[in-house]
């Protein structure tokens, strides 16, 4: 419950993100998947595979602590990225999650997006949307928060939120001030078994994947 999460030792941290790159390529790409596949991929799916390439190098945030009565406390490392995702309805808000991320493309993640973001709305998700999530990553920028704060869910070991997208001027490599499009995002992580150091490794990584998209959309297969 959230009560029960409140007492729980969180840690958090927040790290700003230069995603000019990545919004250039998003839109270079949406109308040619639209064309072929039939669907414009969106930021959101970007993120989502940029989240998934850092729970490869760093595995043990994609886990969860407990059970809470077991002695010796333990925790569990999940092999697949079943990534929640938060989806805002008339219902309230859902969290189905997406099954298996890193094995999936671009193009496969906005798919299975609009599938739960489709039965959501109708509040048609089935148990299995629904269960199986290990980390959670909330979009809340397409509502409009720049700095969000995020609880994490479902006794997942982190919980990651991006604000939204702001134009800001940055200095480039020859010290000229240039505008760029800067992104806010925050980790919540569990600090029974999640060391601080760590979750900012892995939000490095996430950072990295998202300003350099180009260098692992070229590696993909």
């Amino acid at each position: 419950s959230m009560n029960e999460a409140l007492k729980l030792p969180y840690m958090a941290l927040g790290e700003e993100i230069d995603v000019t790159e990545l919004l250039r390529m998003q839109k270079a790409l949406k109308d040619y998947s639209a064309k072929k596949y039939g669907t414009k991929v969106t930021v959101t799916s970007f993120l989502l595979k940029a989240m998934s390439m850092a729970l490869h190098e760093y595995p043990i945030v994609n886990s969860k602590f407990g059970p809470a009565d077991a002695n010796p406390p333990n925790y569990t490392m999940y092999g697949n990225h079943n990534i929640s995702i938060a989806i805002d309805t008339k219902h309230g808000l859902l969290v189905p999650n997406i099954k298996d991320v890193g094995s999936l493309n671009v193009v496969e993640i906005q798919q299975e997006v609009m599938r739960l973001a489709s039965l959501a709305q109708e509040n048609k998700l089935a148990i299995g949307d629904i269960k199986g999530g290990t980390i959670t990553l909330s979009n809340i920028g397409v509502i409009g928060t720049k700095d969000p704060r995020p609880i994490p869910f479902d006794g997942q070991a982190v919980i990651g939120a991006t604000g939204r997208t702001m134009t800001l001027p940055r200095y480039n490599d020859k010290m000229e001030l240039v505008p760029r499009q800067i992104m806010n995002v925050r980790w919540v992580g569990d600090h029974r078994h999640l060391d601080g150091a760590t979750l900012a490794r892995f939000s490095n990584a996430f950072k990295r994947f998202c300003e350099e998209p180009g260098d692992w959309m070229l590696a993909l297969r």
